[in-house]
């Protein structure tokens, strides 16, 4: 080959890679910018100016599971990703969230969150993820207020971007996506959750995300819109989502939803992997 049509050929693959690579803060949807990402790059417990390993306990809904703090045994960034494990570990330890009650754990796990360090309001966040299945495991994506302006659970309300359990019938595959607020939760004007299906839940890196505005929330599997909450009324108890909120990712285990169908301890120890978190605000 002579080096005049090599030299052509080198200056094409070139372009080439340079158009395939977005410039910063191009965002893949028409009228976003990115304006905050995680690409998990190093090894070792995941970048603390940006997330906190856990807490202490971390029990809510009557898991078993302990979320053991900026332990790389539970959380760890590895590969360029985040991975957050769960692994049988009977112990005795604080209940957490505030309390110090004593509390049985027969698990520990990983989970991450934002909170102090980096909060989101409007906009849409794309988090790709493989994500553990199987009886008795709960892993979850979700958002919870900074500050809780409107008062505590649930009136300044909840966004569960990803949540799975085991789930009735033979369709063991299915992510459900929903949000909380004290007229859902209080009130009792229950709404059912989006639902999201794949085979390959845990093999392969779905999307999961939520676009939120002034006005409404979508949450998307695959970007395929799952759920939408439309604003209505002015008040808080049927719309808290105009104030700063952050974002957890953890594996729970049992618990007053995740345990209904009990545990398959066979399917331990398992984890959830997270290749990337975006944020895009609009233009």
């Amino acid at each position: 080959m002579n080096k005049f049509l090599m030299t052509l050929i080198a200056v094409f693959a070139a372009g080439t890679i340079m158009a395939a690579t977005p410039e910063k803060g191009v965002a893949p949807y028409p009228g976003y910018r990115l304006v905050w990402e995680e690409d998990f790059s190093g090894n070792g417990l995941p970048d603390s100016k940006w997330w906190n390993a856990s807490d202490k306990g971390g029990v809510i809904n009557n898991e078993l599971q302990h979320y053991r703090k900026d332990d790389l045994k539970c959380t760890r960034v590895k590969d360029g990703r985040l991975v957050l494990n769960a692994y049988k570990d009977p112990h005795d330890g604080i209940i957490g969230w505030g309390r110090s009650d004593p509390y049985h754990f027969e698990y520990s796990a990983g989970e991450v969150h934002t909170r102090g360090k980096k909060t989101f309001k409007y906009g849409r966040i794309d988090v790709s993820a493989k994500i553990p299945v199987g009886r008795g495991v709960w892993p979850a994506i979700w958002l919870m207020p900074e500050k809780d302006v409107y008062g505590g659970w649930p009136k300044s309300g909840e966004i569960d971007v990803m949540e799975y359990v085991w789930g009735d019938g033979d369709n063991h595959n299915t992510v459900y996506a929903t949000v909380h607020t004290e007229d859902i939760d209080v009130n009792k004007n229950k709404i059912a959750s989006g639902l999201g299906h794949s085979t390959t839940l845990s093999t392969d890196f779905h999307l999961y995300s939520v676009v939120w505005d002034e006005k409404k929330i979508e949450l998307l599997f695959d970007n395929k819109v799952i759920f939408t909450f439309k604003k209505k009324g002015e008040t808080s108890v049927t719309w808290p989502f105009d104030q700063e909120f952050y974002l957890i990712m953890n594996v729970a285990v049992g618990g007053s939803w995740g345990g209904t169908w009990g545990i398959d301890e066979s399917v331990f120890p398992t984890c959830m992997e997270v290749d990337y978190v975006r944020y895009y605000q609009k233009i």
